[in-house]
């Protein structure tokens, strides 16, 4: 079954505010956020999208692990009106 890429988008943005991120960009398997107050994303709720394997932040960044298929959702993310970094 092939994955709703824009669902899993506006579920990552809305669980993590929109508000709360300052720009996206993406590696082979993670999606990448700038994200304005760590303290306001609840990792269990975001673990918790279909697709997302595991979440971290290191850096200043909130990496959600996505795997191959993170472009895709990345593409979604900026739709959302997501700044690029």
């Amino acid at each position: 079954m092939e994955l709703n890429y824009k669902k899993i988008a506006e579920d990552i943005v809305s669980k993590v505010g929109k508000d709360n991120i300052s720009s996206a960009s993406f590696c082979a398997t993670r999606l990448r956020l700038m994200v304005n107050d760590r303290e306001k994303i609840n990792d269990s709720e975001v673990e918790s999208i279909e697709g997302v394997t595991g979440v971290f932040y290191n850096a200043g960044q909130y990496q959600i692990v996505l795997g191959k298929e993170v472009k895709k959702v990345y593409d979604e993310v900026i739709n959302l009106g997501v700044t690029a970094l």
